[in-house]
C-alpha cells in the first residue's frame, strides 16, 4: 500500500511567505533609478479589516535618507506579479524625486469621473440627517494627515464658511442642492 503522507511536499508557511516577499523585493530594488542613493527596501504582507479591500496586502517601505514611503498592493505576496507591480508601483520619475528628498504624488489622484464640477451647489451630510448647503471648491482632495494614496472625491465650502471634504461621491454624502427658486410651486388653493 502507498505511504500517503510524503513530508518532502509540505510547505512552511513563514518560509514560503519569506521566499515571495523576497521575490517582491528584488523586483522593487529592480525599478530603482540608477541616479541617487537608492532607498532600503522591506516587504512584509498585512492584514486588512476592512471588508472592502483585500484580506491581505503586501507593503512595500522604501526607507529613503530623509523619508520613508509606503506602498501597498492589494495582494498576498505569493499572488503579486512583475505585471502587478508595474501597474502598482510609483514610475521612474516619482522614485527620482522621493530620492532627492522632493515631494511627489503616489499614487497619482483617481481619475474616475465625478457627479460634481468645481463651482457645483450641494448640500452634505454633516451629522445624522443634518445637511449643510455648500459650493464645491476641489476635485479629489487630499491633505497631509490622510492615509497614503486616499483622494476625497469633493473638498466644499459650507455656506457658514467651514471648509469639508465628502469621503464618498455618493448621495448618503454629497448631493445637488435643490433650490426652491424657479420652482412652480402653488400652495394649492
Amino acid at each position: 500500500m502507498p505511504h500517503l503522507f510524503d513530508p518532502s511536499k509540505i510547505v512552511d508557511g513563514k518560509s514560503h511567505t519569506k521566499r515571495h516577499l523576497e521575490k517582491v523585493r528584488t523586483w522593487v530594488a529592480k525599478r530603482m533609478p540608477q541616479a541617487g542613493k537608492p532607498p532600503k527596501v522591506s516587504c512584509k504582507e498585512v492584514l486588512c479589516g476592512d471588508p472592502t479591500c483585500a484580506p491581505v496586502d503586501t507593503v512595500i517601505d522604501l526607507l529613503f535618507e530623509d523619508q520613508s514611503r509606503m506602498v501597498a498592493l492589494p495582494f498576498e505576496a505569493q499572488d503579486v506579479t512583475e505585471e502587478i507591480l508595474d501597474h502598482l508601483f510609483p514610475p521612474s520619475e516619482v522614485l527620482t524625486e522621493w530620492m532627492a528628498g522632493r515631494d511627489a504624488a503616489w499614487p497619482p489622484p483617481p481619475n474616475d469621473e465625478l457627479r460634481f464640477e468645481v463651482g457645483s451647489r450641494v448640500e452634505c451630510c454633516v451629522g445624522t440627517d443634518h445637511w449643510e448647503p455648500g459650493t464645491v471648491v476641489a476635485l479629489w482632495y487630499t491633505e497631509e494627515g490622510f492615509p497614503p494614496g486616499f483622494y476625497a472625491p469633493y473638498q466644499v465650502e459650507l455656506d457658514m464658511g467651514n471648509l469639508i471634504f465628502a469621503p464618498d461621491d455618493s448621495d448618503r454624502c454629497v448631493r445637488e442642492l435643490i433650490s426652491l427658486e424657479g420652482l412652480n410651486v402653488s400652495d394649492g388653493a
